[in-house]
């Protein structure tokens, strides 16, 4: 019996020791020490912000729709397919899934994360509240409250609330993160903004952005938006008030990654000048008549600093100045030479059909006598096809593209500018709220510091715009007094040429003010090279839900249909938007 029991301790032992080391070996074997067991909430800011302009699969929301809605753009196969004809592409989703999924997802877990640290948890919620006016001003009533909240709360079907709700509730919070800033000693260390990190950068920041969504609701809830603006003027801190203070995300000079980029979460380089600069030559950023005209017509002297004709044979995918060639100032002797204008891309039109009526005919259409650097490059390069039947490089050109000074990966990313301060100083004062200053002072302050931010962000040496030029185009315009005609227009006109590399701003304010007065989109011409599903061609008031959302959140989801009349419809407009634009 003594042998049994031995033999019985010594095999239970063994047993308990092999169930040990195989407990070990399996946690060891289902750990990934490539993967941190906590994240720095400082990071968790870096790829909020990073994100806001830095996501190519975000940034395919902004071509394909709203930079047609706002009709800045227009030509390209992308923003013609799509921008107000098609619906059904899942790039329509790309802004609310990857902002929820990555930014909210990761802002909300940070600022759980950091009770002990108010500076960097103001930080975060002031992202977040940016991040969600995205989401609301494009889609409406969107999770707010109980957003991002899947592992911390347990919500997984959070519920959508009303964008009057998500106003409210954007007022409270950068009002209270301003008394919060400044109350410990811990930094903001992920701060990639022109902010720097300052305490005092972050509560300017807010409190222009509170100014902006009082801005806003001003047609829908005067009164509130009048006490709000006025508040955030006297507000701890104060508010943006010249260029040093602007709030722009810093991105760097590296290679373009496109679509391989956003997968990884590889933010570096600005997406939007990603997607401005196209996948291939045949796919680049054209300016839309609306803009050009606006600007060509009232001799404005961004015209050709923002637009720029090129010949692209062909394009690099890695940086924007590979293959594309000037030919600006040879077009416009060209078009002198036929005593004919410079035509841009009317709305809902490609860069191919149809032919422009007002340059020249098809037997006129550039060839390598008219364009001697391009003639030079064919005796370089006879093999590469300047010019060639089928390659349509000739064609292309003759429309004002958005110059690659603007589509440059380490192209900031405005969050909001002084130039923006300024006209809403304007506009509020034309309002009768207590502003200080005038309606003119804040108006011709505003033209002056958008040009300026374009001298200091954009444009190389040779191109920048001189004093003298700024103050002739000040003088020319307000020769018709256009503040006292409709100050409305005028400074929403400014303010629309000031968003164009801001597109989420640029269209939120266009259908709030509604001016500039565009182009009515049911009277254009439908191409047989596109279809047109929907039968109303009139422009968007916002984008459609993402389908699944119908699926995995239901109720939530009905609940927001219901409140829209039933029907998830992009030309139902959004809380804030009275009135649908002005069109003729």
């Amino acid at each position: 019996m003594k042998k049994i029991y031995i033999v019985l301790f010594t095999l239970l032992a063994t047993g308990m020791t092999l169930t040990s080391c195989s407990d070990k070996l399996m946690q060891e074997l289902n750990t990934d020490e490539t993967k941190a067991a906590y994240i720095d909430p400082n990071a968790q800011l870096t790829t909020a912000l990073l994100q806001t302009y830095g996501d190519f699969q975000t940034m395919d929301t902004y071509r394909n729709y709203i930079c047609g809605f706002t009709q800045q753009f227009a030509g390209g196969w992308n923003v013609t397919n799509f921008a107000g004809c098609n619906n059904y592409d899942d790039t329509i989703e790309s802004l609310w899934n990857k902002f929820y999924n990555v930014g909210i997802k990761n802002l909300v877990d940070a600022i759980y994360n950091t009770e002990d640290k108010p500076n960097v948890n103001a930080a975060l919620r002031i992202t977040k509240v940016y991040m969600l006016s995205i989401l609301t001003d494009a889609y409406g009533d969107v999770p707010c409250s109980e957003a991002g909240l899947g592992y911390i709360g347990g919500i997984a079907n959070p519920k959508y609330d009303t964008q009057e709700e998500i106003y409210d509730y954007f007022f409270e919070e950068l009002a209270d993160c301003v008394e919060q800033l400044g109350t410990g000693t811990d930094r903001i260390s992920g701060d990639v903004t022109s902010l720097g990190g300052s305490i005092e950068g972050w509560k300017k920041f807010a409190n222009s952005l509170r100014m902006r969504y009082a801005m806003r609701i001003s047609d829908v809830k005067p009164e509130k938006a009048k006490a709000e603006f006025e508040k955030a003027l006297t507000a701890n801190g104060g508010y943006i008030t010249n260029a040093d203070q602007d709030a722009f995300v810093k991105y760097i000079d590296v290679p373009f990654t496109l679509y391989d980029g956003a997968k990884d979460l590889d933010f570096r380089a600005n997406a939007f000048s990603e997607t401005n600069y196209g996948q291939d030559y045949s796919s680049p950023a054209i300016i839309c008549a609306t803009l050009f005209n606006l600007m060509r017509d009232n001799n404005d002297p961004r015209t050709y600093r923002i637009t720029r004709h090129y010949d692209n044979l062909k394009r690099g995918n890695t940086k924007p100045d590979e293959w594309t060639i000037d030919l600006t100032d040879e077009y416009m002797a060209y078009l002198q030479k036929y005593g004919k204008e410079d035509y841009a891309c009317e709305i809902g039109h490609s860069w191919y059909a149809p032919w422009p009526t007002n340059i020249p005919e098809v037997g006129q259409i550039p060839t390598l006598e008219d364009f001697p650097t391009v003639a030079a490059l064919a005796e370089q390069y006879p093999t590469a096809g300047f010019f060639a039947t089928g390659i349509n490089d000739n064609a292309r050109l003759i429309f004002p593209w958005l110059s690659i000074e603007f589509e440059r990966p380490n192209c900031p990313g405005f969050l909001i500018s002084c130039a923006e301060v300024h006209f809403l100083l304007a506009e509020a004062k034309s309002k009768g709220w207590a502003v200080p200053g005038s309606i003119k002072e804040h108006y011709e302050e505003g033209i002056k510091e958008a040009m300026q931010m374009l001298n200091t962000h954009y444009l190389p040496a040779t191109q920048k715009i001189s004093d003298a030029e700024i103050s002739d185009y000040i003088t020319s315009i307000e020769a018709n007094d256009p503040l006292g005609t409709n100050a409305r227009e005028a400074i929403n006109t400014q303010a629309y040429i000031l968003h164009v590399m801001n597109p989420s701003e640029a269209w939120a304010n266009l259908r709030r003010s509604d001016y500039p007065v565009l182009r009515d989109r049911t009277k254009m011409e439908k191409l047989s090279d596109f279809t047109y599903p929907d039968p109303d061609l009139s422009t968007p008031d916002r984008l459609l839900y993402p389908v699944l959302e119908e699926r995995y959140n239901k109720a939530r989801y009905q609940e927001a249909i219901d409140r829209m009349g039933g029907k998830d419809d992009w030309h139902q407009r959004v809380w804030w938007d009275v009135k649908h634009g002005n069109f003729e």
